[in-house]
């Protein structure tokens, strides 16, 4: 495990990217389960990992809608796949959105907001990334399989 601390939103693309690269061409789905305090900056470390893939729309966090999807440029990684299980309540909410199937698909991105939600469905490939606060302006990112 690393730890970085981080002062701008700027200076988590620099984590994105090195969590990125730890994900090769693969025949599934690269997963990165971001933990965190509410509003701690996990959808600005998304944010991040949508710049250094090359995402060109304008990132939200999905908290009412459970997921969002968005093409990339990048030339291994076609497809990040945003998921915030804040308010999933059981498992089967996941299944509605096909999350098993996501989690084996090619060339994507899952960006797991609040994986603890849905622990049971992380797989143990994932990458782990926890932010926590420091101070109003300071955060420590804790990166590593």
């Amino acid at each position: 495990m690393k730890t970085t601390t981080v002062r701008t939103p700027e200076e988590m693309e620099p984590i994105a990217r090195e969590v990125l690269e730890r994900f090769g061409a693969g025949s599934v789905a690269a997963v990165i389960a971001l933990s965190g305090e509410l509003g701690v900056g996990k959808t600005i470390f998304t944010k991040a990992l949508a710049q250094v893939l090359g995402v060109t729309e304008h990132i939200t966090s999905p908290t009412f809608v459970v997921m969002k999807q968005y093409a990339t440029t990048h030339p291994v990684f076609k497809k990040l796949i945003h998921i915030d299980a804040y308010r999933v309540e059981d498992l089967e909410e996941m299944r509605v959105i096909d999350l098993p199937r996501l989690l084996e698909e090619e060339g994507s991105v899952l960006c797991i907001e609040w994986p603890e939600r849905i622990a049971a469905m992380i797989p143990e490939r994932a990458c782990r990334v926890t932010i926590a606060s420091l101070d109003e302006h300071t955060r420590t990112v804790t990166y590593g399989d």
